[in-house]
């Protein structure tokens, strides 16, 4: 459990954790596989979310989930390309809902190097980054005396 104060800081940095699909390469589960491995390898991106055309969330692929796709169906290239991202998804990866409670999120991001965000509908809403929480820790290790008064606890002898 975290501490209510630690948390209470934290939570203040909520609109830093959070970001917003709008500012996310994303890609709908029916555009091809050209345009998909485009946009990874122009961006640099290990792994992107994947959503229906209604914006519910699918899962995330990477390059390797469409190399072994490819090989484990004997696709030539043309194949490939010409084939919905949809049958590349990883629906494995951990997800949280919006309204998550702080340790689970911290829990999640232990192995994760982001966490899609849905909403109760399965909507998908951002991904939360191990690296904001680390911006957010970093302040908290830094900033907290501002606002706060840490004194020991008395030990008692027994």
């Amino acid at each position: 459990m975290i501490a209510k104060e630690f948390e209470d800081f934290l939570l203040n940095y909520t609109e830093h954790y959070l970001i917003p699909s709008k500012d996310l390469a994303i890609v709908v589960d029916t555009h091809n596989m050209d345009h998909v491995l485009l946009l990874i390898t122009s961006n640099g991106y290990s792994r992107i979310p994947v959503i229906s055309k209604e914006k519910i969330y699918c899962g995330t692929v990477s390059i390797s989930d469409i190399m072994s796709y490819q090989a484990d169906n004997n696709l030539a290239a043309w194949e490939l390309s010409q084939t919905d991202v949809a049958v590349a998804v990883n629906d494995k990866v951990e997800t949280i809902l919006a309204d998550a409670p702080l340790t689970e999120i911290m829990h999640k991001l232990v192995d994760n190097p982001f966490l899609p965000v849905l909403d109760s509908d399965k909507h998908f809403m951002g991904i939360i980054t191990r690296k904001s929480i680390l911006k957010a820790v970093n302040a908290l290790l830094h900033d907290f005396t501002e606002d706060y008064d840490i004194t020991p606890k008395e030990k008692h002898d027994n």
